[in-house]
């Protein structure tokens, strides 16, 4: 049996064509757990509607306490975490199905689709990059997990002890137990089979706090847990890690072109700006290609936004993880 597992707070405007997919899926051997994360609305309303087994939390403690206790009351030997705001295939969960007949299987990654139901800048970017672009350029394994889909035996996450509870945002939880589970041997499998559309609207702002808050609590897991962050595969970030340095190089340079305007420091500001942008070609040409042009020249300076807020995500971790502040 698979145990749907969807952690909901406030979700009435997604959950229930999150459930119509889930309901409507081709498999029939599962069960479906909805956790309110002592929700406001009428979002667990609408979840009575259907054949769900309701879990309601007394306090508002974050979506990996939520998924924690979905695992804890779940029948199948596979959980399957979904959050309320994806949709998924017909097929889903007979592919997850056929994938763990395979015993040496333990963790099942899913991925964005490349085809993001939002169609501004920021949820194209945030969704392109994130989940599908860098996931298609990895290898055959991930090198940490996302919540928003993926599949997980039982067995494996009860012995990993489940999600971090202290992290109360929806920001590195989920990178922290994939970095957990990677360091006790397991290894994530992708599936670009198992793609789903995430209905969530980026705003610029939105994406700002998102992606700082995440760079943020990414820096203080690693730095709480300095033996795993040893061993994690950042390989697929290589560009923006070394877009850093450069970056930093070129405020540092504009902020001396406004006192100390000369051939030299300007040269090295176009330079220096040359070098960033070589650095996320790769993925800027991606984005003209299936985007058009147009998108790929904005997606240039999301990328100048975003390299700045793991910069400031970065900086605030450290600044906050050596004043005592664990989390």
């Amino acid at each position: 049996m698979i145990s749907v597992i969807i952690p909901i707070y406030n979700s009435i405007s997604t959950i229930k064509e999150c459930l119509d997919t889930v309901f409507n899926s081709d498999f029939k051997n599962f069960e479906v757990i909805v956790i309110s994360d002592n929700s406001t609305d009428d979002s667990v309303k609408i979840a009575k509607e259907y054949k769900c087994k309701i879990i309601e939390l007394p306090e508002n403690n974050g979506p990996a306490f939520a998924r924690n206790v979905g695992a804890d009351n779940a029948k199948g030997d596979v959980l399957f975490f979904v959050d309320s705001d994806v949709i998924i295939k017909k097929n889903a969960l007979t592919h997850i199905s056929e994938i763990f007949s395979n015993n040496e299987i333990n963790v099942l990654q899913g991925v964005y689709s490349h085809t993001p139901f939002y169609k501004n800048i920021a949820t194209q970017y945030q969704q392109s990059f994130y989940c599908y672009y860098t996931w298609q350029e990895n290898k055959k394994y991930a090198s940490t997990l996302v919540s928003m889909c993926f599949a997980i035996r039982k067995k494996i996450f009860l012995e990993t002890k489940g999600f971090n509870t202290k992290i109360k945002s929806a920001t590195a939880e989920d990178e922290e137990f994939g970095y957990k589970l990677i360091d006790k041997g397991n290894k994530i499998l992708i599936s670009r089979e198992l793609n789903v559309e995430h209905r969530v609207n980026y705003s610029i702002n939105k994406l700002i706090r998102r992606n700082f808050l995440m760079y943020f609590n990414t820096m203080k897991s690693f730095l709480r847990n300095k033996s795993i962050s040893k061993k994690i595969d950042q390989t697929n970030y290589l560009n923006i890690i070394m877009s850093l340095p450069i970056l930093g190089l070129i405020l540092l340079t504009l902020f001396i072109n406004t006192f100390i305007a000369n051939k030299i420091t300007l040269i090295s500001f176009i330079i220096l700006n040359v070098i960033f942008i070589l650095l996320h070609l790769k993925f800027i040409k991606f984005v003209s290609v299936s985007k058009g042009y147009f998108k790929g020249l904005k997606t240039i300076l999301i990328c100048y936004l975003d390299s700045f807020l793991m910069i400031f995500g970065v900086f605030c971790a450290y600044v906050s993880y050596f004043f005592g502040k664990k989390y």
